[in-house]
This record gives C-alpha cells, sequence and structure tokens, in this order.
C-alpha cells in the first residue's frame, strides 16, 4: 500500500489523512456526486448549456485527479501531480460560457418582453453556471453537501413551495436560512482558520489579488449565494409581476440586517473585552463580508424586479 496522502479540508486545521483505498473510496463519491449533480441542474438548461455543463463536471473530476485528491479508474498512484491549471481553465471557461449564455436570454428577455420563457430559462442558466463553479471551487468531500443542497431544493420546489403555494417573503425566509445553514454544512464557522484560502488559487499559476478574492469569497459563501439565485429563479418562473421579487429583496436584506446590527451593538459594547481581537473581531470581518454579498444580491433582486416591471 502506498503512503498516506495528506489533505487538508476546510472544515478545520486537522489534516485527512488518506490512504489509496480511502482516495478510490473519496473518487468514486466524487464522481457520483459530480453525476447526480448533472441530473439535478440540466433539466431546464437549454441544450448548448447542457453540453457545456457535462463537460465543466467532467473538468472538474480532472482538475482534482490532477493535483491528486482523486483517481481515475486506471490510476494507480498519484505520482503525476501537477497544479492543475489547465483543468481549472478548461472548466473556467465553461462557467463563463453558461454565464454569458443566461446573461444573454436575459438581455433577449428586455427585447421580447412577451417571452416569458426566455427570461426564466435565462436566470436558471445563472444559477448552472454558479452551480459548476461551486463544484470546481469545493474540495471532493464537500460535494455531497452541494448535492444535498440542490436536492433539498428540489424536493422543496416540487412539493411544498409550488403545491402549497407560499408567498414570497415566506420562500424567502426558507431561502435565507437554507442559506446560512449550508454556510456551515461546508465546514465554515466564526473562525478565519476554515476559510479554504486555496480555493482563490484554481486556474492560477500565480498570484492575481482580484481573481483570488473572488474566488475565496465565492467558495466561502457558495451556500448562500446559490441559495439567492434559486431563489430569484424561483419567484420569477412562477410569477410575471415585479411585486414578489420586490417584496423578497425587501424581506431577504431585513432579516440579514438584524443579527448584522446586533453583533456590531454587542462588538461596541464588548470591545474591550479581552478577547476582542480572537473571537469577535473575525466574525465581524464575516458579517462584513455577508453584507457585502447580501448587498450585491438585493442589487441582482432589484435589476430582475425591473425587468419584470418593464415587461
Amino acid at each position: 500500500m502506498t503512503s498516506p496522502v495528506t489533505l487538508v479540508s476546510n472544515l478545520g486545521p486537522f489534516p485527512f489523512h488518506f490512504s489509496s483505498d480511502h482516495k478510490a473510496a473519496l473518487s468514486l463519491l466524487a464522481a457520483l456526486s459530480l453525476v447526480v449533480i448533472f441530473a439535478l441542474v440540466q433539466r431546464r438548461c437549454s441544450l448548448t448549456s447542457k453540453v457545456a455543463m457535462a463537460l465543466g463536471l467532467l473538468g472538474v473530476y480532472c482538475y482534482r485527479a490532477a493535483i491528486g485528491n482523486v483517481l481515475f479508474p486506471w490510476q494507480q498512484d498519484s505520482k503525476d501531480i501537477s497544479k492543475g491549471v489547465i483543468e481549472a481553465r478548461f472548466v473556467h471557461v465553461f462557467v463563463l460560457g453558461i454565464l454569458f449564455t443566461g446573461t444573454k436570454d436575459l438581455l433577449k428577455s428586455q427585447v421580447i418582453a412577451a417571452d416569458f420563457t426566455i427570461k426564466t430559462v435565462g436566470l436558471w442558466e445563472i444559477y448552472s453556471g454558479l452551480v459548476l463553479l461551486a463544484a470546481l471551487l469545493f474540495r471532493p468531500h464537500n460535494l455531497p453537501v452541494l448535492v444535498f443542497s440542490l436536492f433539498i431544493q428540489t424536493i422543496m420546489t416540487k412539493f411544498i413551495w409550488k403545491p402549497l403555494r407560499h408567498d414570497a417573503p415566506e420562500i424567502t425566509i426558507m431561502h435565507y436560512w437554507f442559506g446560512q445553514a449550508f454556510f456551515y454544512f461546508q465546514g465554515n464557522s466564526n473562525n478565519i482558520a476554515t476559510v479554504d484560502v486555496s480555493a482563490g488559487f484554481v486556474g492560477l499559476d500565480t498570484y492575481m489579488e482580484v481573481p483570488a478574492m473572488f474566488l475565496t469569497a465565492f467558495a466561502t459563501f457558495a451556500g448562500p449565494v446559490l441559495w439567492a439565485s434559486h431563489l430569484v429563479s424561483f419567484l420569477s418562473s412562477e410569477t410575471s409581476s415585479g411585486s414578489a421579487l420586490g417584496h423578497a429583496c425587501f424581506c431577504y436584506a431585513l432579516i440579514c440586517s438584524f443579527p448584522v446590527s446586533a453583533y456590531i451593538i454587542l462588538v461596541t459594547a464588548l470591545r474591550y473585552h479581552l478577547f476582542i481581537w480572537s473571537v469577535f473581531s473575525p466574525k465581524l470581518l464575516y458579517e462584513g463580508m455577508h453584507i457585502l454579498i447580501t448587498a450585491a444580491i438585493c442589487a441582482f433582486f432589484t435589476a430582475m424586479d425591473q425587468t419584470n416591471t418593464k415587461s
């Protein structure tokens, strides 16, 4: 048996030691997860996006195999480990392609106001592109978390939100809390040490500040972002009026502002506490980043709301 391979997890500072047998099991789990991700996401994509998604997910596995996280069936060891830059950039191309296709459909829906299907497909393709990017940035042992997130979205949409016809604020609250739950299911916490910094270098052979910051932030907050983008897609597909998106935007911003406001008050009151820098400041940094992402999400809500109003 080959010597153990150490993989540093974003679940914490404790490293996982995978033998060759364990790596084979992890490879099978990662492959099955990628197949399920494709099955759950492709159903509402256009044919072009389906092909891009399939090739992109294949590229995700090739990237993980290139850096030694997983194995191909014909591969016995990890002698040919590389940075996987080419494989990761291969996936990035498909991510950008899917996002471009979705954006093109959204712009087309502005011109053809009567065709509501184009906008729905465009929003779903943007969501699919974000899912593909998350699959690339997540470590192999976190891919099942992404699968369960997509599976819960599918189940909730089919058996709860559509049949019971919840209003926009109720659906928004559920999406928000599911996003927060999956933020922690990814292995994140209020500790800076749990940030997976390596995600910022996927596809980069040298340090580039802006892409590295974007990739790291997205990998960290992928749960809330994916659930928020699913919320926009769902509400847009269920109603042609802009009122639902407007109410959802207000509700999303409101429920996000409550914990942030409370924590800022606590930090101000306890600013002379002994653990202000070791305990309170990392949490404040997380909340500050969460506010920025929430602002971007609300801007997207507003843009879609304006689109519906014009339609």
